[in-house]
């Protein structure tokens, strides 16, 4: 990755369609395949960023609070992956700190992805978890959560970078501020 102000435009742009409207467009099944379409897409060029250490401390360091939903059976598969409501204990959910990448991983790694509105049409946010994540919980991420991490490494550039050179890994160590 040459320029990372081109990926980081896209992120702004896509916090920016996140933001509640006074009459969103009607819930269509090709609406909500967009929605978390550009959401893992977007993830992605976060995961990429970081990866590329484009971002500073500020951002890898970011906690954001999300909800976790604990399993409810005794064991998650397959088949009974899609029946969110009887398989996690949506009600018994609990405020969660995770950094951005953790978040990221949970939408590029996601079995199943269950996009929620709320009262007024506007997206509410995501129940979701990857393959790894699925036995122990579900995650419920808000979009104001997500546009929030958007817009934060949307936003990051670092002021420097770093490169030492580590002879155990015969390789840079790469760090940013």
């Amino acid at each position: 990755m040459i320029e990372s102000r081109y990926w980081k435009e896209d992120l702004l742009t896509h916090a920016k369609r996140l933001k509640p409207v006074a009459k969103p467009p009607r819930w269509t099944e090709r609406a909500v395949v967009n929605f978390e379409k550009e959401l893992v897409l977007s993830f992605l060029i976060v995961r990429k960023l970081f990866e590329e250490h484009k971002v500073s401390s500020k951002s890898r360091d970011c906690r954001v609070t999300v909800y976790g939903c604990p399993l409810k059976v005794a064991k998650v598969t397959n088949r009974n992956y899609v029946l969110l409501d009887e398989i996690y204990d949506l009600k018994s959910e609990k405020q969660v700190l995770k950094d951005i990448r953790f978040v990221a991983n949970q939408f590029i790694h996601s079995g199943a992805m269950y996009t929620y509105r709320e009262a007024d049409r506007n997206w509410g946010g995501v129940y979701l978890c990857s393959d790894f994540e699925r036995a122990k919980m579900i995650y419920k991420v808000p979009v104001s959560v997500i546009r929030e991490i958007f817009v934060l490494v949307g936003n990051d550039y670092p002021s420097f970078v770093l490169h030492t050179y580590n002879e155990r890994k015969d390789d840079y160590d790469i760090e940013t501020d």
